[in-house]
């Protein structure tokens, strides 16, 4: 992967390398719609679908956190959130499904765009390594990446979308306390975790890598097609 600058931290090395898709993502067009109220609520639809999908798997992940974290404050943080994920933001997914006609069925067999059939099996592997360090590289992706793009498009006097189907999604990824929960992560990270170790690496490229991913394939069926080529 190449040489860390001295002192820096395992989350500031690895970001940086993968600064261009990381800025790729919190840049995209998805994002750029969603807060200026601009996204088609089909699009919203169909990513928040994608979404449920893997949130099977995105639980067992923090489980598998809290199973291998090393401290009994890292073991409640962890736990805590896990919580606040469990009702705060499956009630918005409940909420957004009821507005935007979401069917069961589609919630519960529908077809995997390449990022989210991507992230179950990163999830899955991770959760079978058995590493904090591992868990942690993928959390800290999922919820800093999020965390940069809600408060970077909502700071500096920038308007917040007023649809409550996107303002809800910005909320939950943005304010003291997500970004309280982002700030342990790295902490986290930065304290267990080598940059230089290939699995820990592969695991924070890997999220990068279905995030950006992920955003794309939102606009899967503007096309008339039922799933996007990635090369």
């Amino acid at each position: 992967m190449g040489g860390r600058t001295m002192n820096a931290t395992a989350y500031d090395t690895l970001k940086t390398h993968y600064a261009k898709d990381w800025g790729r993502a919190v840049n995209h067009r998805f994002v750029n719609e969603l807060v200026s109220d601009r996204l088609d609520d089909k699009t919203l639809r169909g990513y928040l679908i994608q979404d449920w999908q893997f949130s099977y798997d995105f639980y067992s992940l923090m489980g598998e956190a809290i199973a291998t974290a090393d401290t009994m404050s890292a073991k409640v943080r962890l736990g805590q959130q896990l919580g606040f994920i469990a009702n705060d933001e499956n009630s918005y997914f409940h909420e957004r499904f009821r507005q935007l006609n979401g069917r069961e069925s589609e919630r519960l067999s529908t077809e995997l765009t390449p990022a989210s059939a991507g992230f179950r099996k990163l999830y899955r592997q991770t959760v079978d390594a058995h590493s904090y360090a591992q868990a942690l590289a993928v959390l800290v992706v999922a919820e800093s990446m999020y965390l940069d793009w809600a408060e970077e498009r909502t700071a500096h006097g920038t308007s917040m979308p007023e649809k409550a189907q996107n303002v809800g999604w910005v909320e939950v990824h943005r304010g003291e306390d997500f970004t309280e929960w982002v700030d342990f992560l790295i902490e986290e990270f930065n304290r267990v975790a080598d940059p230089e170790n290939d699995d820990v690496a592969d695991c924070f490229a890997n999220a990068v890598h279905y995030e950006l991913g992920f955003f794309d394939d939102a606009y899967a069926w503007e096309d008339g097609t039922d799933k996007v080529i990635r090369g």
